[in-house]
C-alpha cells in the first residue's frame, strides 16, 4: 500500500470516523483505543483495500466522502495490535537501537568536546581554526585527536582512523535539550533520550507559541507527569513569548508562505533566551535533540543529521529519526504504550498550531469543528483586514486560504518610512516614525565616537582600517543619516540593517539570540554593551534586512513599485533562441534587419534592458558587449547569466522563482489568481498578458539552460523543474550578483536554502544542496579563486572577493 503510493500511512481511530459521520453512512465500528484502519493522505485502507476518499473540506464544509463500491455497510473489527507489533519487532528494535546509540554518541562526543574546551583553551592555541586553515591550503579533512601525555594534535582524517584516534570536539555545550511540541516525532525523541541519557545532563522545554491546540497543551502536562514520576531528576519548563501572538499580527501581519515569522518570535526566540548562561547574559551553547524527519518536507530530507547553526548560531541540531516515516513513528508509540495526542485520534495528519500559513484546507476543518473557540480570534482578525482592504468575498477568501500568499503585511498601515537615497560619494539615509534609537542600535556595526546635541549626533565610525564621519540630524523618529566618503559595501549593508532595525523595531527578541556574547538585550528597551559586543554582526544578519518586521512591512512596497514599473511590458511575447543569438552575434545593425513582428520588437527589448545587455537608449553596456564576445563559444554561460538578471529585473520572472518552488505543479489559471490577489489594483488582461510572455521563455528559450524552467505535466499543468547543471563560473556569477543586491561579500550555504531569501542561486536554479557544495568546491579550488568556501567541520561560509564583481566574473571569461 505505502509502496503504491510512496506514502507511509497513519492510523486511523473511530473519532475521526465519527466525524466524517461514517456511523451515519452505513458503517458500524466499535469505540475502541485501537486503530480500524489505516490512510495515507485522504485514502483510507481497510485491510489492504481502499475503502473510500475523503475530499473538499475546507474551514466552513465538510468533507464529501466518496465510499468505493462493495463497501457501503462495511463492519470493522480493529486492528489486531499483538499481532502488527509482533511483526514489526525486529524492524522497530534496529530503528530504535540506532536512533539511542546515535543520541548517546552525540552527547558523549560533545559533552567530551565541552570537557575539553577548557585544555583546549589553556593550550592558548585555537585548534578549530587551525584545522579549518590547514584544509583550506591542502584541500584535506583535517581531526582533531588526542596524544599522550593528555597534548592535542592535528591530523588528516584519513590517517587518525588508520591510527584508531578519534576525532575530537572543540565545541562548548552548555546545554542539552530534548525538544517537545506535543506532536508525536518530538514524543518519540523525548522517550528516546530517555532511555539514552541520564536524567540528570539534558533538560525538556516546551514553547506555548500561543496558537498551541489544547490538546497539546494537555499532553505536555500528561508526559511531564510520567517522566517526572519516572526520572524526578529531568527538568521540565515552558517558555513564551513576552507578548501575546494576536498582538504581533497587529504589528507584523499575519504569517504566510513567504514569511513564516511566527516560529522565530513566538517559539525559538523564547525559547532559547530562556537558556542565557546563568550568571551572565551570555547565550547558552545548546544542543537540541529533535523531532525533524527526511519525510516531512523535501527541504528536510536535505538536511544533514547534525546540523550547527541551522535556524541559530549558537544551537546545534540533532535528528535522531530523521530516516523514520509516519507508520514507524506510530509504531514505536504503540510498543511503549505512550500517550497520543487526541488531535492525531481525531486526523490530523501533524499537530502544529491552530492557524498555519503551511497547514491544509483539511487541517482547517479539523480545527474549526474541534477548536472553534481558540481559532475564532485568528478568523475574526483576518476577515476584519480583509473587509477593510475592500475584499469582495471574504467568506470565500479565508475558506480558499488566500491571506497565506500575502508576501508581507498588506493589511498593516504602518507609518515608519526608511528611504536611501542613491549617492556615488556619501551614503544617506531618511527616517520616518522610527520606534528605537539609531544610536544604540549603531553600536554593533563598529566602534564608533558619538557627540550628542540638540537635533544632532555626530561622530566617526572605525570599520576595518578606515574611519568615517557621520552626522545624524531631527529628531529621535524623524531624522537623517549621513556618512561621508561611505563605499565599503559591506559597511554600506551593515548600516542599512542598522536603520532598518532602529525603525522597525518591536522587540520581538528574535535578534538577541544571535548575539553570542550577551552584549545585546532587546527586551523591555534596546541596549547594547559595547564592552561585550564583538561586532560579529549576527544580530544583523540573521535575517533579511536585519529586522523581521522590516521585512514584512516593507516587501508588498517594494514590490507593488516593481511591479508597475514592467509588470506588463512584453506584450505576451518571451524570449525566443533565435532572437538572442541573432542579437548577440550582430548587436550593430540588428534593429535595421531582424525577423521580428511589429509587436515583438518593444517586448524584446524590454528583455534586452532588463538582462543588462542594452541602456535605456537600446546601446550595449559592458556585460552586453563581454557576452556577445562569448555567446558563440559558451551559450549556456550567456543564458544562465540572463536569467540571472532577469530574476532581479523582471517583475514576471522574479515572481515565478520566489512562488513556484521546484517541483511544484501549477498552470496559468493558478499564477493569475495569485498575483491578481497579491496585486489587486492590475486587471486581468495585464496580469495575463505578463503570464503568456513567461510561458513563452519557457517555449521558446534554450532547453538545456536555466531557462528550462518548467515542463509539461498532466493536462494543462506544468512542473517547475531545477537546474543543476549549472557551470560553476555561472553559479559564480549569480552568487555576486546576491552579494551585490544585498550589500555583503560574505554568507553561508544555509542562508541561501533559506525560505525567506528572496534572491540567489538557489531560488534562481533550484539547484540541490550536493551539486551547489560540489560547484562551490570547484571554484574555491581553481586556479583564479573567485571565492573561499568553507565547507568542512560543520562551517558552511562562502566569501566572496572585494576585488571582483559580476562584470569581472563575465570579463574573465574572455
Amino acid at each position: 500500500m505505502a509502496d503504491t503510493l510512496s506514502v507511509s500511512p497513519r492510523p486511523v481511530f473511530f473519532e475521526e470516523l465519527d466525524l466524517l459521520k461514517l456511523h451515519e453512512l452505513g458503517w458500524t465500528y466499535p469505540h475502541c483505543e485501537e486503530p480500524l484502519l489505516w490512510a495515507c493522505n485522504k485514502q483510507y485502507f481497510y485491510r489492504g483495500q481502499l475503502v473510500f476518499e475523503a475530499k473538499g473540506a475546507n474551514l466552513y464544509n465538510d468533507a464529501t466522502i466518496e465510499i468505493k463500491p462493495g463497501f457501503e455497510s462495511l463492519t470493522l473489527i480493529p486492528v489486531d495490535m499483538d499481532e502488527m507489533l509482533r511483526r514489526n519487532k525486529d524492524i522497530l528494535f534496529l530503528l530504535e537501537s540506532e536512533a539511542i546509540e546515535f543520541i548517546r554518541d552525540t552527547f558523549i562526543d560533545y559533552s567530551l568536546a565541552s570537557k575539553k574546551f577548557e585544555e583546549f583553551k589553556a593550550n592558548q592555541l585555537d585548534y578549530e581554526a587551525l584545522a579549518a586553515a590547514i584544509e583550506k591550503r591542502t584541500k584535506r579533512k583535517i581531526a582533531i585527536v588526542k596524544e599522550d601525555c593528555d597534548s592535542f594534535d592535528l591530523m588528516e582524517e584519513s590517517i587518525a582512523q588508520e591510527r584508531g584516534k578519534k576525532r575530537i570536539l572543540a565545541t562548548k555545550i552548555d546545554v542539552f535539550l530534548a525538544s517537545f511540541s506535543g506532536g508525536k516525532d518530538s514524543q518519540v525523541v523525548l522517550d528516546l533520550c530517555t532511555r539514552s541519557l541520564p536524567p540528570s545532563v539534558f533538560e525538556v522545554i516546551y514553547s506555548d507559541t500561543g496558537y498551541e491546540l489544547p490538546s497539546s497543551l494537555d499532553l505536555y502536562e500528561d508526559v511531564k507527569r510520567h517522566y517526572s514520576s519516572l526520572f524526578p531528576g529531568l527538568k521540565f519548563s515552558t517558555t513564551s513569548n513576552h507578548a501575546p501572538v494576536l498582538s504581533y499580527w497587529d504589528k507584523i501581519g499575519t504569517p504566510s508562505d513567504t514569511h513564516r515569522w511566527c516560529c522565530s518570535v513566538m517559539k525559538t526566540a523564547p525559547l532559547y533566551r530562556s537558556l542565557k548562561a546563568s550568571g551572565s547574559n551570555k547565550q547558552a551553547k545548546v544542543l537540541t535533540f529533535d523531532g525533524v524527519r527526511a519525510e516531512e518536507s523535501t527541504r528536510r530530507s536535505n538536511y544533514n543529521r547534525i546540523g550547527k547553526g541551522v535556524k541559530h548560531s549558537t544551537v546545534i541540531n540533532a535528528h535522531p529519526i530523521l530516516n523514520w516515516n509516519t507508520t514507524e513513528i506510530f509504531l514505536y508509540l504503540f510498543t511503549h504504550s505512550l500517550p497520543i495526542n487526541l488531535a492525531y485520534r481525531f486526523g490530523k495528519a501533524r499537530v502544529g498550531c491552530i492557524i498555519c500559513p503551511y497547514s491544509s484546507c483539511w487541517d482547517d476543518m479539523l480545527v474549526s469543528k474541534l477548536y472553534p473557540q481558540q481559532l475564532s480570534p485568528f478568523i475574526e482578525r483576518i476577515a476584519e483586514w480583509s473587509e477593510r482592504e475592500g475584499i469582495k468575498d471574504v467568506e470565500n477568501y479565508i475558506r480558499d486560504r488566500k491571506w497565506k500568499f500575502r508576501a508581507s503585511g498588506k493589511f498593516l498601515t504602518i507609518p515608519t518610512q526608511v528611504i536611501f537615497k542613491n549617492s556615488s560619494a556619501n551614503f544617506f539615509a531618511t527616517v520616518k516614525g522610527g520606534k528605537s534609537s539609531i544610536i544604540e542600535w549603531l553600536k554593533v556595526v563598529a566602534p564608533l565616537t558619538c557627540i550628542i546635541e540638540e537635533e544632532r549626533v555626530y561622530g566617526d565610525i572605525k570599520y576595518k582600517d578606515s574611519i568615517y564621519s557621520y552626522e545624524i540630524t531631527g529628531t529621535l523618529s524623524d531624522y537623517s543619516f549621513e556618512v561621508v566618503g561611505l563605499k565599503d559595501l559591506t559597511l554600506i549593508s551593515s548600516l542599512k540593517r542598522v536603520i532598518y532595525k532602529a525603525a522597525y523595531c518591536i522587540n520581538c527578541e528574535s535578534c538577541e539570540i544571535e548575539c553570542p556574547t550577551g552584549a545585546l538585550s532587546v527586551f523591555p528597551t534596546i541596549r547594547i554593551d559595547t564592552k561585550t559586543c564583538v561586532h560579529c554582526h549576527r544580530c544583523l544578519n540573521f535575517h533579511d534586512k536585519g529586522c523581521i518586521v522590516a521585512n514584512s512591512t516593507s516587501m508588498t512596497t517594494e514590490t507593488n513599485i516593481k511591479a508597475k514599473a514592467g509588470i506588463d511590458r512584453y506584450n505576451t511575447f518571451g524570449i525566443h533562441e533565435e532572437w538572442m543569438a541573432e542579437f548577440l552575434m550582430s548587436p550593430e545593425d540588428f534593429w535595421e534587419n531582424n525577423g521580428l513582428g511589429p509587436k515583438q520588437v518593444p517586448g524584446f527589448k524590454n528583455w534586452l534592458k532588463e538582462a543588462g545587455i542594452v541602456d535605456s537608449k537600446l546601446n550595449l553596456t559592458n556585460l552586453g558587449k563581454s557576452l556577445s564576445q562569448i555567446y558563440i563559444d559558451n551559450p549556456e554561460f550567456v543564458w544562465s547569466v540572463i536569467f540571472t538578471n532577469l530574476t532581479y529585473e523582471s517583475f514576471i520572472v522574479n515572481w515565478f522563482v520566489q512562488h513556484i518552488a521546484p517541483g511544484q505543479l501549477f498552470d496559468k489559471a493558478y499564477i493569475s489568481e495569485q498575483i491578481s490577489e497579491e496585486y489587486p489594483g492590475y486587471g486581468k488582461r495585464t496580469v495575463d498578458n505578463a503570464i503568456s510572455a513567461l510561458f513563452q521563455l519557457f517555449k521558446y528559450c534554450p532547453s538545456n539552460s536555466a531557462f528550462d524552467l518548467a515542463s509539461p505535466a498532466e493536462g494543462k499543468m506544468f512542473k517547475r523543474n531545477s537546474y543543476n547543471d549549472i557551470s560553476a563560473d555561472a553559479l559564480a556569477y549569480s552568487l555576486y550578483k546576491y552579494a551585490e543586491s544585498v550589500g555583503y561579500m560574505q554568507f553561508r550555504v544555509s542562508d541561501l536554502y533559506d525560505v525567506e531569501t528572496k534572491h540567489g542561486p538557489v531560488l534562481e536554479f533550484g539547484i540541490g544542496k550536493i551539486e551547489f557544495e560540489k560547484a562551490l568546491r570547484t571554484l574555491n579550488s581553481a586556479n583564479n579563486r573567485l571565492l573561499i568556501a568553507e565547507l568542512n567541520m560543520g562551517l558552511d561560509h562562502i566569501t566572496l572577493r572585494d576585488d571582483l564583481s559580476t562584470l569581472s566574473i563575465v570579463e574573465q571569461m574572455l
